[in-house]
């Protein structure tokens, strides 16, 4: 069956192939022509045929590559350079598409064809008065062509001229019957215009007009997927795969449909498989530099986010997504320049305004942040029942500003006012309540937590911050009844086990603090003052080393706490570090500059270690002076009996000498008178020489 079929193919000609195109059977043609070219009985129109299908198919590359061995074939160069041209704009080439077309010598239709293709360059580098001129040029050469209104419209949808864009579609329209290419592009323009049915209308004709127009299937998932209509989305696009399986743009809208849906680690592994898709196609870049926003990788997303917006100035999501990636990676001022389009004077972008709040935080700039803020609860009051959830937010965003500002006074006026006029919720109320707290009013915020109880009789806020009250009166006891309620309440409560944990401290009672403390920090927790506090209850229990771990972490989470410095300082004077610990309380000493009663603690702990310091000193002084006296002693003592030893091998010696002299002189005496000297005679005589 394989064999035959390949037999089929070969036997094809140029125009039985060119046939099987314009019927839409791509696949069909790519795969006779790829047995042509088995069998090597393929010719230059095999070649261009197939670089037609890629481009068909969007792929640039694989259509260059076409082109490339057409040449080889003998084509000439200026017989292909359209086509040429139009797979180097699929690569995002345009400057070598220019080149390209502007070097050809065409004439006739090619000639025209150059003329609306300079155009789309043009449109494509960025010269909108250069693009204006050709699809004109192609107008006034051809009135009746429709390719010139075409690219009118096309142009003004890119700038967002949306009406423009529709009048010229409709006249392209009046001028020819019924076209697939009008169709998509006059069903792109009234997706834009968010007239979804009648795009919905157009798109469908125009894959039936031509099945083989995947712009036309692209642009209907897109809608399809904007309106929320995903699973009709992919049996569009599985009409796609079914004549171009490998897609880049198809896998593109398959990952923007998993991203609306929610799966944004699908739709990031499937926009990675599409290669330079995503640096040379805008709407994918967007989907990619988007869905990596919603993931918070924000400095990858950044220059995604900041080509589209180069290329559509009025794409409106993707300048906040990008400011909010600027204002997140520590450029808030820059994040500022790229709201401003959206922030001119008579502007009701309430997003906008929350950005900008945002990017004046970060900058420190309270005061603009409360202006940014009011702006914003402007805008809400006008939004009638939608807006009052996030008025009632911005009045509370707007009132803790006030208060970070300094006005604490100030800054509790304004929520009571606000409260005293409306109706209450509990999250205002609480912030009251910690914002009374804050500034000293005990008994204010204990109005308020009861209020937050007659709205929420079981929840756990109430009774948490009715123990915070007791702990700020010092009536430790009374604050564990509540805490104790609050966390039988929520056992997952961590502002109750943090206050908690105070009152075991003020009540001393170390180890049930220890344990609450513990919960909060194994949970991952970096609070700062929850771990100082954890690293004070060590060095109550007397545990240095672990005092010294926690309290380390905390000063460098809050390094201008003068009262962590100084539990650092005992912990290290506790391990034995009491060089290290006078350092430390040093430090702590400059940071304890307005809190007199601290200096001078801190001024006795110095003066303490100093003179435990010196003692040990001297202590040591003494004892390296024993030490040496000892040896000293001990090197004499050997020297004596070094010396001891060499006399007595000296004295030894010398009666052992004289023993020996007196031996000696025995042996040498010489004979008496009368001796026998017959040995004597008895030697031989020694010869002469």
């Amino acid at each position: 069956m394989e064999e035959q079929r390949e037999r089929e193919y070969s036997e094809l000609d140029d125009a039985a192939i060119e046939k099987l195109i314009e019927d839409g059977e791509l696949r069909k043609a790519l795969e006779a022509i790829k047995v042509q070219v088995d069998r090597d009985v393929a010719n230059g129109a095999d070649f261009v045929n197939e670089a037609r299908i890629h481009l068909a198919f969007l792929d640039g590359i694989a259509a260059e590559a076409s082109l490339e061995r057409a040449s080889e074939a003998g084509v000439p160069k200026d017989e292909v350079a359209l086509l040429l041209a139009r797979a180097l704009m699929l690569q995002n080439d345009a400057i070598r598409a220019k080149e390209v077309i502007w070097k050809a010598e065409l004439l006739g239709d090619m000639a025209f064809e150059a003329t609306i293709l300079k155009g789309d360059i043009e449109k494509e580098l960025g010269d909108q008065q250069g693009a204006t001129y050709f699809y004109r040029l192609a107008i006034d050469k051809r009135p009746d062509d429709f390719r010139g209104y075409l690219g009118l419209s096309m142009l003004a949808l890119g700038q967002g001229k949306l009406s423009d864009a529709e009048e010229w579609a409709a006249q392209a329209a009046s001028k020819v019957e019924d076209d697939s290419i009008v169709r998509y592009v006059r069903g792109t323009v009234a997706r834009y215009q968010r007239r979804f049915e009648e795009a919905e209308a157009h798109l469908r004709q125009s894959v039936q007009l031509h099945s083989a127009n995947l712009l036309a299937y692209f642009e209907l998932a897109a809608l399809l997927i904007e309106t929320g209509e995903l699973e009709k989305a992919n049996l569009v696009l599985d009409e796609v795969y079914k004549r171009a399986p490998d897609s880049p743009m198809a896998q593109y809208y398959s990952a923007l449909a998993l991203a609306v849906g929610g799966n944004l680690r699908e739709a990031e592994h499937l926009l990675l498989r599409v290669g330079d898709l995503t640096r040379r196609y805008p709407p994918a870049a967007r989907a990619y530099g988007h869905v990596l926003f919603q993931l918070d990788k924000f400095s990858t997303a950044r220059p995604y986010l900041e080509r589209v917006l180069a290329r559509i100035p009025s794409d409106r999501l993707t300048r906040l997504a990008l400011a909010e990636c600027l204002t997140r990676r520590g450029d808030a001022a820059r994040a500022l320049g790229v709201l401003n389009p959206l922030l001119e004077e008579g502007a009701v972008d309430l997003d906008a305004r929350f950005q900008e709040a945002a990017a004046y935080g970060a900058l420190g700039n309270l005061p603009e942040v409360r202006r940014a803020l009011a702006d914003a609860r402007a805008i809400a009051e006008t939004m009638g029942d939608e807006g009052d959830e996030r008025v009632n937010a911005l009045s509370q965003r707007l009132a803790l500003t006030r208060f970070l500002d300094g006005d604490r006074d100030g800054a509790i006026d304004e929520l009571k006012g606000y409260y005293s006029e409306g109706p209450k919720d509990k999250d205002g109320l609480m912030l009251l309540a910690n914002m009374q707290l804050e500034a000293g009013d005990v008994e204010g915020a204990e109005i308020s937590a009861g209020e937050i109880a007659a709205l929420d009789p079981e929840g756990a806020e109430s009774a948490n911050l009715l123990g915070a009250v007791r702990l700020r009166q010092g009536r430790y006891e009374e604050a564990l009844l509540f805490l104790d309620a609050a966390i039988k309440r929520n056992p997952e409560y961590q502002s109750a086990l943090k206050n908690r944990g105070l009152a075991y401290m003020g009540l001393s009672r170390f180890e049930e603090a220890s344990a609450d403390l513990e919960i909060l920090v194994s949970n991952g927790g970096q609070d700062g003052q929850v771990l100082g506090m954890l690293g004070r209850v060590y060095l109550e229990l007397e545990r240095p080393a672990e005092a010294s771990k926690y309290l380390k972490v905390a000063a460098d989470i809050i390094p201008q706490s003068a009262i962590i410095a100084t539990d650092l300082a005992e912990a290290l004077a506790q391990s034995g570090y009491r060089s290290s610990a006078v350092s430390q309380a040093r430090l702590a000493r400059r940071l304890a500059s307005r809190d007199p009663a601290l200096e001078a603690y801190i001024d006795g702990l110095i003066a303490k270690w100093n003179q435990e310091e010196a003692e040990e000193a001297a202590l040591e002084a003494q004892r390296r002076q024993e030490e040496r006296e000892k040896l000293a002693k001990q090197r004499e003592d050997m020297e004596k009996a070094r010396q001891a030893i060499i006399d007595e091998a000296a004295a030894q010696g010398q009666e052992e000498g004289a023993k020996a002299d007196t031996e000696d002189s025995d042996e040498e005496e010489p004979p008496k008178d009368g001796a026998d000297d017959s040995d004597e005679e008895d030697k031989p005589k020694e010869e002469g020489a």
